[in-house]
């Protein structure tokens, strides 16, 4: 919503299907549980704003566009349990896009398969030892049986993945046996693994960009997650992003890319994205997760808005794109998520009715808009959704860029924002901050 927004002010001519029932997707291992009161607030998303077509409308538009037209057609999936429906495009001829198959669903949804495929092809990236469940009984008895500590992650995104922020044995245990009793539902549903935690290490995201096989640019992505200031403590969520540029050919990509990856994206048509979940420890990298052929949440706006951002770049970056051409102009990219903090992540009263947005024009480039409606003449967020909206900014020194980014969200204005400081940014005072992450890694770009 938020990219098809910024293409439409631009001057493109949109079109926006939404899935209205996960059963729609008709896959087996996906059912609709969606609850009335979530349904019908994802369903008003962009209400006013972008007008909105059923999957079916869509498909039906689709069947009626001449050969000749189907060039003119870019498509974009935000996630890849779409495949079934990226997959009926394709076979109707269309090739410009982003277009997931079920290959790399299985990779992201499948933690044990994505597993053995990193141990099959990437020779440097190691992987945690780890065990697969779909019982939290078995899980609950390996975990009392153990002496290590462990991650809890679920197969798909039925369930968060938990990381004990405690080196202290008994406290894990304890966090991730409570996680498992009241959660059980959501684990049991695609199954879950636990595995080994890495301890003492740092968290990066090399990503590498294809266009019809050619690589056109790769990055690597810096994301501060749900803790507060220095990351004491567990607070609202306020994510930060920093996308740094980086040569195709150096070390990261080296061990984060190998050859597989190249032969894959000349298989596939279109756009296809590659990232590598990583931790390092200061002698090894560990795998973390796959999520081939999507975009990071986060990480796309920091990386479009490495195109330019003193105009509409939207546009230009996805242009650059199809014409297998490289759209990153700067080299550090910036995003910081703004927050209701009366949202519902945390377990927090939600707002019974909307709240107002407003901001000052000169940021309108920068400001991609989340769960939010139009109500009247005014733009509100859709009453319990902790998520409002994201500002970008790009530049070519990290304070430069970050400074930018915090210029513009103070032009921002909502009575219940919150989002995380710019200390989170540039200091050093604590490892695993960006600036730390990027200096420790810095022999290998």
């Amino acid at each position: 919503m938020p990219i098809a927004k910024h293409l439409q002010d631009e001057g493109n001519k949109i079109i926006v299907g939404i899935v209205e029932s996960v059963n729609d997707l008709k896959i087996e291992e996906e059912k609709d549980n969606e609850k009335q009161e979530d349904k019908k607030q994802r369903l008003s998303n962009h209400d006013g704003i972008i007008k909105k077509y059923t999957l079916s409308n869509v498909m039906d538009l689709l069947k009626s566009v001449k050969d000749s037209d189907k060039q003119n057609y870019f498509f974009f999936f935000d996630f890849n349990v779409l495949y079934k429906i990226s997959e009926d495009i394709l076979k109707m001829g269309f090739k410009k896009g982003l277009f997931p198959t079920k290959a790399y669903y299985d990779l992201e949804k499948e933690r044990d398969l994505a597993k053995r495929f990193i141990k099959k092809y990437y020779p440097r990236i190691k992987v945690a030892e780890y065990f697969s469940f779909n019982k939290i009984e078995d899980g609950l008895r390996k975990l009392q049986q153990s002496n290590d500590i462990y991650v809890l992650k679920s197969n798909g995104d039925f369930g968060e993945t938990f990381v004990p922020r405690t080196d202290d044995l008994i406290i894990a245990k304890k966090q991730i046996s409570y996680c498992l009793n009241k959660f059980k539902n959501e684990y049991e549903k695609g199954g879950f693994i636990l595995e080994k935690k890495i301890q003492n290490c740092i968290e990066i995201t090399p990503v590498l960009l294809f266009y019809d096989g050619v690589p056109l640019y790769s990055i690597l992505e810096f994301e501060n997650k749900h803790y507060g200031s220095g990351n004491i403590g567990s607070q609202k969520g306020g994510n930060q992003v920093i996308s740094v540029q980086t040569d195709i050919d150096c070390e990261i990509n080296k061990i984060a890319f190998p050859e597989i990856v190249y032969k894959l994206a000349k298989q596939q048509i279109g756009l296809s994205i590659y990232d590598s979940g990583l931790l390092y420890d200061g002698r090894n990298f560990w795998f973390t997760e796959f999520c081939a052929m999507r975009y990071g949440w986060d990480g796309i706006f920091s990386e479009m808005v490495m195109t330019g951002d003193n105009k509409p770049f939207v546009g230009e970056y996805f242009e650059s794109i199809m014409n297998k051409k490289n759209p990153i102009k700067n080299k550090y990219g910036s995003a910081i998520r703004l927050f209701n903090y009366e949202g519902d992540r945390e377990d927090t009263l939600s707002p019974k009715d909307g709240g107002i947005l407003t901001w000052e024009k000169s940021i309108e480039n920068n400001l991609f808009l989340y769960n939010v409606r139009k109500q009247e003449d005014h733009i509100v967020d859709t009453a319990d959704k902790d998520f409002v909206a994201t500002i970008t900014a790009s530049g070519d020194s990290l304070e430069e860029t970050v400074r930018k980014l915090y210029k513009r969200v103070d032009k921002f204005n909502f009575e219940k924002l919150y989002y995380r400081p710019v200390f989170d940014f540039l200091s050093k005072d604590y490892k695993t901050s960006i600036p730390n992450r990027i200096e420790a890694i810095s022999e290998f770009l």
